[in-house]
């Protein structure tokens, strides 16, 4: 058996060797660097770092697949973070705030709501925007977005989670898709009744129609009622309007007192969430970002690169520098199969110079960073 102070000398001459070569292989990724920024190329080419990881374990034997993977691993996410750097303090970090200005809510504004008079959204809209605001209202959260774009809306409000049933997953999705900004957030009691003609009794009900969060928030009510079947519907107050038409007292609708009287049908049965804490949040989303040294919620997208610890690299950043998180939620991402992108939200303002370190930070750990908003927390 060899001495092992001569193995360890053995080992030191390696690594003296292999110093000067890896800072050869750290100054080829400053040119790729250079390169990608004149061509404004991605950093992260996952199909090339695949082929030639896969190249690498061709040449050695199974025992050593796992160390030679994590070894070529490392030094591609080492290269690709000081790309990463390099690339953000010149111009990709900058960009993160392109979108923000100072400019405050207009008096003036019309929003965009999805549903009808008497919908929770617009229940939302009144209570942060106040009753004397301009408002629209369209069919679907994708025209809410779609308004705002188009001019025709100065803002939309779309829900974002409910208490007892989690995220809106629709919403959350085309945050991804749309180049859009949360400038504000709003609570809102949700108060749900079974409602139906004047003339109906509970017993004869057979349809009950209803978005489809409002059953799921309902759903241990409807066990006591096995002959309703459910019906999905664009929305609460859109589904009490529908059946208001129909004029068919077997047909009712999950929707609150005020909508019921805004249609004139009476409520069968109050009060019948699943839960006695029914709170929805809608975010008020516009297509310029806003700044305010009073603002103290911030929501970024990022996605990951794929390896090892990824996640765990970013969560640390946030502990490293005491911002404390308050959500923190994946979603597939529909850009790549099996590629997840993370929202999340957290205590700060993009006007602290300590926020503004954590997402430089950020965006060197993350194949993608995307700032949603800074705002008031609600």
């Amino acid at each position: 058996m060899q001495d092992l102070n001569d193995i360890r000398k053995k080992i030191d001459e390696i690594d003296a060797r292999l110093l000067p070569l890896f800072l050869d292989r750290m100054q080829c990724s400053h040119q790729v660097a250079e390169y990608k920024q004149a061509n404004n190329l991605p950093v992260l080419d996952k199909e090339r770092e695949n082929m030639i990881i896969k190249d690498r374990l061709s040449k050695v034997s199974d025992d050593l697949k796992e160390p030679v993977h994590d070894f070529f691993s490392n030094i591609m996410r080492i290269s690709r973070n000081a790309q990463t750097k390099e690339l953000s303090s010149s111009f990709g970090f900058s960009t993160l705030l392109d979108g923000f200005s100072k400019e405050g809510l207009k008096a003036d504004s019309v929003v965009a709501y999805q549903g009808v008079p008497g919908a929770n959204s617009e229940t939302a809209l009144l209570k942060f925007f106040g009753p004397e605001c301009k408002k629209i209202n369209v069919m679907t959260f994708g025209e809410v977005f779609d308004s705002v774009e188009s001019g025709k809306a100065d803002f939309g409000i779309v829900p974002l989670e409910n208490s007892s049933t989690g995220t809106i997953s629709a919403s959350f999705d085309l945050f991804e898709k749309r180049d859009f900004y949360i400038v504000g957030e709003v609570d809102v009691n949700i108060e749900h009744c079974l409602v139906g003609f004047p003339d109906a009794q509970l017993k004869d009900i057979r349809k009950v129609f209803s978005h489809e969060q409002g059953f799921m928030q309902c759903k241990e009510f409807f066990v006591k009622y096995p002959k309703m079947s459910f019906e999905p519907y664009h929305n609460t107050a859109m589904a009490a309007k529908m059946i208001s038409g129909l004029g068919d007292s077997s047909n009712a609708a999950i929707a609150d007192p005020r909508t019921a009287e805004l249609y004139g049908l009476k409520v069968l049965a109050n009060d019948i969430s699943s839960s006695d804490i029914n709170i929805t949040r809608f975010a008020i989303v516009s297509k310029k970002g806003r700044l305010n040294k009073d603002f103290n919620k911030v929501s970024i997208l990022f996605t990951l690169p794929d390896e090892s610890g990824a996640l765990s690299r970013v969560l640390s950043i946030f502990a490293s520098n005491s911002l404390n998180l308050t959500k923190l939620e994946s979603r597939p991402s529909h850009n790549q199969a099996f590629q997840y992108m993370f929202f999340v939200d957290f205590e700060g303002n993009l006007l602290d110079e300590n926020v503004l370190t954590v997402l430089k930070k950020l965006s060197q750990a993350t194949a993608s960073l995307k700032v949603l908003g800074n705002y008031q927390k609600a």
